[in-house]
């Protein structure tokens, strides 16, 4: 953990420096001050409740000087938190993005037979038999397929067991009042004991599933009939491969969602990966 934090101030230091040669090329200095947070609540707590935390939550001091890093960087998202052995998908255009995906571990599926040089692809299509993509390769004179398996629901929960070392309470609590405010009593009721609540849109008629950990579902009715649009998939920093899990706490990204669709729905759908809904990566 410590070696992680490391690189993560290297990381800040170089940030600082390009910004400072920059500024220094254009001739212009930045006479304005950087944009400074609000003090977390984790910081008003007594010394000795916040040694008690980090007591039963080994990854509490590495997520709280990330937390501290951010706020003195002035980074409004955060950081994401690497994690051993999960590799972090961040969004390009995060300050260092490449070196934060360079952290964690790599999930490439273990080497395959290799193609032939002119091998070319002809098609790819889903098997609900195989739950596997189906490729269909032409080299030479000979066609030949192979299997590209889907997700695996169960695998997909366990690693996002895993990388819910990422997230603390406190952030979820936080993320939790904030969500109060948003949603009427009954949306936040069920939303406490299911994980997921229903909010339709008024300009296009489409019901919404959010759910914790899981793509938000998009719901047509029409005749009285629902039938299932696709899942809605966004992470708005990050996120670790081959899992459901955010670099933000689950209930940062159901609001994240809930508040692109309230104020963009087009833009909503635009920045989602769309899965149809026999997709094993949709959840459904």
């Amino acid at each position: 953990m410590p070696k992680n934090l490391t690189k993560l101030r290297r990381l800040q230091k170089r940030q600082q420096q390009r910004q400072q040669r920059r500024a220094s090329a254009d001739g212009r200095q930045n006479s304005s001050p950087p944009r400074s947070l609000a003090p977390s609540r984790w910081h008003q707590r007594p010394a000795d409740e916040c040694a008690l935390v980090e007591r039963f939550d080994d990854f509490a001091p590495l997520r709280n000087a990330l937390r501290s890093i951010g706020e003195e960087r002035g980074d409004w998202a955060g950081i994401p938190m690497p994690l051993d052995g999960e590799r972090l998908v961040v969004e390009p255009r995060y300050p260092n993005a490449e070196a934060f995906m360079r952290m964690g571990g790599d999930d490439a599926p273990p080497p395959g037979r290799r193609l032939a040089a002119d091998a070319k692809h002809r098609n790819t299509f889903w098997s609900s038999h195989l739950r596997s993509d189906v490729v269909i390769v032409e080299s030479g004179s000979s066609v030949t397929w192979g299997l590209v398996p889907g997700a695996n629901h169960l695998r997909h929960d366990l690693r996002t067991l895993g990388c819910s070392e990422a997230w603390g309470i406190e952030q979820e609590s936080n993320a939790l009042a904030t969500l109060s405010g948003l949603v009427k009593h009954r949306a936040m009721k069920q939303y406490l004991l299911t994980g997921m609540f229903l909010e339709s849109s008024p300009r296009s008629g489409v019901t919404y599933l959010f759910r914790k950990l899981k793509p938000t579902v998009a719901i047509h009715t029409v005749k009285g009939e629902a039938k299932i649009l696709c899942a809605l998939c966004m992470h708005p920093i990050a996120y670790y491969a081959g899992s459901w899990a955010g670099a933000m706490c689950p209930t940062d990204d159901v609001i994240a969602h809930l508040m692109l669709m309230r104020a963009d729905e087009a833009m909503f759908w635009k920045r989602c990966s769309q899965h149809p809904a026999w997709r094993p990566e949709a959840g459904v």
